[in-house]
């Protein structure tokens, strides 16, 4: 069984099919700590959703959750002890649509978006990353403009700042 993992891991993509490997490790651990659903369809089953949408800065991450919603996410910082700050959200799968579909900006991807978090992540390739939630925002105006897209990647010296 080790094999066929390892085969599946090397193997090249279909046509249309999303790969997991456009994702960071850091938003990917993030977001899959912070959705709802239990259910993840592996790859080419039908609602599986990994997509990286916009450039540099405006840079964003989505991937399923549930039938009915996605996860939504992007890399705000990191600090010299190596984690990576990542901000994530729930999403309707309407809003993820609208945004693949290039009718919302990856600017506004958390302007509606709910169970707001900036999380921290320290990377493992080899094992689960390490998650932890900083904070925990309760509407989208309370989350801190440098942390929204298109702000740039920050370097945080201490503990992030109190919003």
């Amino acid at each position: 069984m080790a094999n066929d993992e390892a085969d599946e891991s090397v193997r090249e993509p279909d046509a249309g099919e999303q790969v997991e490997d456009e994702i960071p490790l850091a938003p990917l651990w993030a977001m899959k700590t912070r959705m709802h659903s239990h259910i993840r369809p592996e790859p080419g089953e039908v609602g599986r959703i990994r997509r990286r949408l916009g450039p540099d800065d405006d840079v964003i991450y989505i991937i399923d959750d549930g039938p009915d919603h996605c996860m939504v996410g992007r890399r705000v910082g990191h600090a010299a002890d190596g984690c990576t700050y990542c901000l994530v959200a729930r999403i309707s799968l309407d809003r993820s649509e609208q945004l693949v579909e290039g009718d919302v900006d990856p600017t506004q991807a958390f302007s509606d978006a709910r169970d707001i978090s900036l999380c921290g992540v320290f990377e493992d390739e080899q094992s689960v990353s390490n998650v932890f939630l900083v904070r925990h925002y309760k509407r989208p105006g309370d989350v801190p403009d440098e942390y929204l897209p298109p702000s740039s990647f920050l370097e945080f010296t201490d503990d992030p700042p109190e919003a």
